[in-house]
């Protein structure tokens, strides 16, 4: 037995339909005219490369120092 059918037996009305919320403007950023889905579509290995670059000058900066 469906859930319309045992509604409409017992008198109660119809199911409310939930509303998407839908976003207007699909930038995380009002300055950018990137969104974060499009970037990670359009470029997937660029956390990998960002994580590399950013181990890469840390280890540079501590071998200057020491």
């Amino acid at each position: 037995m469906g859930e319309a059918k045992r509604r409409r037996e017992l008198g109660l009305p119809p199911k409310a339909k939930k509303e998407k919320k839908t976003r207007t403007n699909e930038s995380q950023f009002s300055w950018s005219q990137f969104s974060i889905n499009k970037l990670k579509s359009q470029y997937p290995a660029a956390p990998f490369v960002t994580t590399a670059l950013f181990l890469l000058v840390l280890q540079l900066g501590f071998s200057l120092n020491s």
